[in-house]
């Protein structure tokens, strides 16, 4: 199971580590799954076992992979809509892939002021919609704002309640240092997941 819905303060978020294709090896135990950059390696779901992989993808019309992942992470989501045009090219590409149908979810991951305001558009996007969080640097990034500011706290709540209004994992993103931080605030607001980046990967 990918995501796992966090609705009360005893539930710990599941860990998955983002990290370049060529790391992804090194990471494939000790952690739920792997948010792998770049293409799967030759193998690596053989020898991770139960970790589930999900391939980062830089918009809906990115190049979709040879190798089935269990997910695909839409880096700077802007809207439900391109949740729903990334979720109608994976029908046909299972489809000529010969992939059992629905089997490729989506995480969309906003990362600026825009799909924040259109965060309510994500619900009833695609049935493929497993996730929904926020790139905090990205948008802070963007607003010449700090990070771990009033404006980009916000911003998170606001993610938060549209994944729930959509019925998916709301997820949060850290850095490798300060996880334990992360993840006891992740617990506390309801989070279902967290996403570590690596050292190496991209921001």
């Amino acid at each position: 199971m990918i995501t796992a819905s966090c609705r009360s303060r005893s539930c710990t978020p599941r860990l998955a580590i983002r990290c370049t294709a060529d790391a992804a090896p090194g990471h494939a135990d000790g952690a739920h799954g792997l948010v792998i950059e770049g293409a799967l390696p030759p193998g690596l779901r053989a020898r991770g076992g139960s970790t589930w992989l999900v391939l980062v993808l830089a918009g809906p019309d990115a190049a979709l992979p040879p190798e089935a992942p269990d997910a695909v992470l839409l880096a700077r989501a802007g809207s439900g809509r391109d949740v729903a045009a990334l979720g109608a090219r994976l029908a046909v590409h299972e489809a000529e892939r010969g992939w059992l149908d629905g089997s490729v979810r989506i995480l969309a991951e906003i990362a600026d002021a825009a799909g924040v305001l259109d965060a309510r558009s994500f619900a009833g996007a695609s049935p493929r919609l497993a996730g929904l969080g926020l790139d905090e640097a990205a948008l802070a990034a963007g607003l010449g704002a700090e990070a771990a500011g009033e404006t980009v706290d916000r911003a998170r709540a606001l993610v938060r309640l549209a994944a729930a209004a959509a019925g998916v994992t709301a997820f949060a993103t850290a850095g490798p240092d300060g996880i334990e931080r992360a993840l006891a605030r992740a617990r506390r607001e309801g989070f279902g997941l967290l996403i570590e980046r690596a050292s190496g990967a991209a921001l």
